[in-house]
């Protein structure tokens, strides 16, 4: 080949080979890459967040819907109230990882104290519960499947009977919710047994919304004709209230443990710390679900460990910064004043 037709053919190679990428354009293109995986990951974390939310969220207005119908169908008293879901192999032992389990409970007529088992649950003599407390006795509706909240999600009620000295006017302002519980569980047994620990064990309430046989959501019983009458000068704190009698023996459960450290007190009935606990249901007239997982990230949640029920208008760390997260972020399911039909509400 002549040689001025090489130096042709070789100039012409030079000029259609492709341009190559520097290492700062390449920096640059992996670094935005790098920014829209993070924005990309952050969208779907949120989508499904909320779709997980939006999710329990309508389980629980079913439920409430489905009570409302057996109440008007049975012509009876329905509760719904939320428990911690105990493990398939014992109630003693709460599932891992734990969730909350929506009840259906149906009044049975009854009346009882914790001292007073069936079957005279309405006969008083000398040991009732302490300070006069009396209770309702629900028991779950046969036939009604318990449904469980997707992991990390709570249901809440506002504090309405979270009254102390600087706190009325404003105890509504505060939100109750389910424990989280901590313990040591011994498989070696069977049925498993579990300790609690309520120095790591955070401390819940019972909370439920009752329906009327008229449909309607009620903030008490009105055929509980109870009149309790104490001593002169004793304490006057008697009330009647209400609890879902789990393991049919007529009468709460309010576990081993004792809020002071000493002899039961009447808190000790209301206040959940065990997975065994039947604790006493405080009627709400709205609800708020609530994804606690995302609360932890934003508060410190080992500030919540413990089992101080606060006082004079200071709520425990856990319900102070539950009750900031829950007015911000949760899905609120409120009831029509005249029917009792559930919705979802805004905030």
């Amino acid at each position: 080949m002549p040689m001025s037709s090489a130096r042709n053919s070789s100039s012409v190679r030079r000029l259609t080979r492709a341009p190559a990428f520097t290492l700062l354009e390449l920096l640059v293109v992996m670094g935005i890459m790098m920014i829209l995986a993070v924005l990309t990951a952050i969208s779907v974390g949120k989508v499904t967040r909320d779709a997980k939310l939006a999710n329990a969220t309508n389980g629980v207005v079913a439920s409430l819907g489905a009570a409302r119908a057996i109440a008007i169908r049975d012509n009876a008293y329905v509760m719904v109230t939320f428990r911690v879901a105990p493990s398939r192999q014992s109630r003693a032992v709460p599932r891992e990882p734990q969730v909350v389990q929506i009840v259906t409970a149906r009044w049975t007529g009854e009346v009882v104290t914790a001292n007073t088992p069936l079957p005279t649950p309405n006969t008083y003599g000398a040991e009732l519960m302490v300070d006069d407390v009396f209770a309702d006795r629900f028991v779950p509706v046969p036939g009604v499947p318990t449904r469980d909240l997707p992991a990390g999600v709570l249901i809440a009620g506002p504090a309405f009977g979270f009254v102390t000295d600087a706190s009325v006017g404003q105890n509504d302002r505060q939100w109750r919710t389910q424990p989280r519980f901590a313990g040591t569980t011994n498989t070696a047994v069977t049925p498993p047994t579990f300790t609690p620990d309520l120095a790591r064990t955070e401390l819940g309430w019972a909370i439920g919304v009752l329906f009327g046989p008229d449909g309607r959501v009620l903030s008490r019983n009105p055929q509980q004709v109870l009149e309790v009458v104490t001593a002169s000068g004793g304490n006057q704190n008697a009330y009647v209230k209400s609890f879902v009698d789990y393991d049919g023996n007529g009468f709460p459960e309010r576990g081993t443990t004792s809020a002071f450290g000493g002899a039961a007190v009447n808190v000790d009935y209301f206040i959940y710390d065990e997975p065994r606990d039947e604790p006493l249901v405080d009627y709400v007239p709205y609800l708020a679900v609530f994804n606690d997982a995302e609360a932890r990230d934003r508060f410190n949640s080992s500030t919540w460990k413990g089992t101080a029920i606060g006082g004079n208008g200071n709520p425990p760390p856990r319900i102070r910064d539950q009750s900031l997260f829950i007015e911000e972020q949760s899905d609120r399911i409120t009831f029509n004043r005249y029917t009792g039909v559930p919705g979802i509400g805004t905030k």
